[in-house]
């Protein structure tokens, strides 16, 4: 399992309650297989540690707000995703569900000679790509900015989420990209192909 705040490999599932101290269990502790997490458990707990940067990840995509907790998942109406550069030109890619319809559409950047695509999407498209960005992604716990002050051009990119209530989640980058970057191309790219467009 790889980590979304740093990128690192070297991590472990997190045991919860109170285990028997078994030679088996010392061994999986040492060999840092697990971590335990304590006799407290929440819908919010981590599920997994980082031993590289020591944080924790892997909780319930959650937002915490005025309504209480509401599942990322069950508010989001709106992804949009953009990827290019100066030079280059930027594919744009949008899903929408509205009034339980949910829609793509693809925009091809100034090089590639494709007319722009759209189709509808059956509700487990929808939430197939839901659950794949906030539980295998972990999008919720992904910064906010990706940026190399150091580099003027290059690749830029941003993730846009809407949510209910017109509220908004956004992810950018300039030439610096989250852990999972690699995976959330994938996610995206059969989208771009079947418009005619690489990714």
């Amino acid at each position: 399992m790889k980590c979304p705040k740093c990128g690192s490999r070297k991590t472990a599932p997190i045991m919860y309650g109170l285990p028997a101290y078994t030679d088996e269990l010392k061994q999986s502790l040492d060999n840092k297989k697990i971590v335990l997490g304590g006799c407290c458990i929440s819908a919010s707990s981590p599920q997994y540690h980082c031993f590289n940067c020591n944080k924790e990840f892997g909780s319930a995509p959650l937002l915490i707000s005025k309504h209480g907790e509401e599942d990322y998942r069950a508010i989001v109406t709106s992804i949009y995703f953009c990827v290019g550069g100066f030079f280059q030109g930027h594919k744009e890619i949008t899903f929408e569900n509205r009034n339980k319809t949910a829609t793509v559409n693809v925009l091809p950047d100034f090089h590639t000679p494709v007319e722009d695509y759209s189709r509808s999407l059956s509700n487990a498209e929808w939430e197939t790509l839901l659950n794949k960005l906030y539980c295998k992604l972990f999008l919720h716990e992904w910064r906010k900015q990706y940026d190399d002050p150091n580099i003027l051009d290059g690749t830029q990119w941003s993730l846009k989420i809407k949510l209910t209530g017109n509220r908004q989640r956004n992810y950018y980058g300039s030439n610096l990209f989250p852990a999972y970057w690699r995976e959330l191309k994938t996610l995206f790219r059969p989208y771009f192909e079947e418009a005619g467009i690489s990714l």
